[in-house]
C-alpha cells in the first residue's frame, strides 16, 4: 500500500478541515473505529482475505478523504468548540467564587457551605442504617439517651442523628422539607411528627445566686451540622419506657417515596 494512501494519511486529510483541536481528535478516533469495524466485517465475511487488502477496501468504502474533509469542516465550526470550552471554564470559575464567598459569611445554613449549630450529637453511631429516598441518601449517624439536670420540667429524652445527603454537591438540602417528611417513634411505640415540635423551658442556678433559662426540644428535630451536599439533624423523642438497647424508629414520607430506619439506643449521656 502506498504510504500516501494509508489509513493514517486518509484520516489526516479527512479531519484536517476541523479547526477546533478537541473535536478534531475525537472525530479522528471515531473515523478510525469505523474503518476498523469495516475491515473486521470484511475479514469475517471473507476469511481468506489478506488483512492489508481488507484494510484498503475499508478505507476506500469510507469515501474520498477530500470530500469527507469538506463535509466535516461545514459541521464542526471552531467557534462552537471554543464557546463550549469557555462555558466550562465559566462554570468552574462561578463554583470557585461561590465557594470562596460562602467561606467568608456567617455559618448560616442558608448561605454557608458547612458549619455546625449549638446542638451536639452526643453519641456517634458507626455504619448506622441507611436507605435511598429518591436521589437522596439518608443514614442514622448517632443515638443517645439524654440525661438532663433535675430542674423544673427538664425531662430526659432520646436523641437520634440523621444525615440527609444529595449527590449534587451544589444542592442544599432544605431543612423544612425534611421536618415535614420526618416522624419518629420512641421505645413506647408512639409516633411523633417532626414538623410540630414541643419545646421545654426550665431555669437552673447560675452559681452566682441567680438563675439562667434553658430550653430544649422534648419532641422535634433541628439542624445540627451541615456540609457540601448534606445536612445532619438531631431528632428528639420522649424517653418514656426506655431501657438500654430499646430502639428508636425514624420514618420519612416524601413525594419520591418512603423509608424507615431504626437504631438501638445503648448510650446514656449527660445533656448540656
Amino acid at each position: 500500500m502506498d504510504k500516501r494512501n494509508t489509513p493514517q494519511s486518509w484520516l489526516d486529510t479527512a479531519v484536517s478541515g476541523i479547526r477546533f483541536g478537541p473535536d478534531r481528535a475525537r472525530v479522528r478516533i471515531e473515523l478510525l473505529q469505523h474503518m476498523e469495524d469495516k475491515a473486521s466485517g470484511l475479514q469475517r465475511s471473507f476469511p481468506d482475505i489478506d488483512p492489508l487488502e481488507a484494510q484498503e477496501r475499508a478505507m476506500t468504502a469510507m469515501g474520498d478523504p477530500e470530500e469527507v474533509r469538506a463535509a466535516l469542516a461545514k459541521v464542526h465550526k471552531p467557534w462552537l468548540g471554543w464557546l463550549w470550552q469557555a462555558s466550562r471554564v465559566a462554570l468552574w470559575v462561578a463554583v470557585c467564587i461561590t465557594a470562596l464567598y460562602n467561606l467568608t459569611v456567617p455559618t448560616d445554613y442558608r448561605t454557608s457551605l458547612w458549619g455546625s449549630g449549638s446542638t451536639p450529637v452526643y453519641h456517634r453511631v458507626e455504619d448506622g442504617e441507611r436507605a435511598q429516598l429518591g436521589q437522596y441518601t439518608v443514614q442514622i449517624t448517632g443515638a443517645a439517651y439524654l440525661d438532663r439536670p433535675e430542674y423544673d420540667d427538664a425531662r430526659d429524652n432520646l436523641q437520634v442523628a440523621l444525615r440527609v445527603s444529595s449527590p449534587r454537591f451544589w444542592e442544599r438540602v432544605e431543612p423544612d422539607a425534611v421536618y415535614r417528611a420526618l416522624s419518629a417513634a420512641g421505645p413506647n411505640g408512639e409516633w411523633h411528627s417532626m414538623d410540630r415540635v414541643q419545646l421545654v423551658r426550665y431555669t437552673a442556678p447560675d452559681g452566682l445566686g441567680g438563675s439562667v433559662a434553658y430550653q430544649f426540644y422534648w419532641v422535634g428535630a433541628e439542624l445540627c451540622r451541615w456540609g457540601i451536599g448534606w445536612r445532619e439533624f438531631a431528632v428528639y423523642v420522649p424517653a418514656e419506657g426506655w431501657r438500654p438497647g430499646e430502639r428508636v424508629t425514624l420514618r420519612l414520607d416524601a413525594p419520591v417515596g418512603s423509608v424507615t430506619l431504626s437504631v438501638p439506643v445503648t448510650e446514656k449521656a449527660a445533656a448540656r
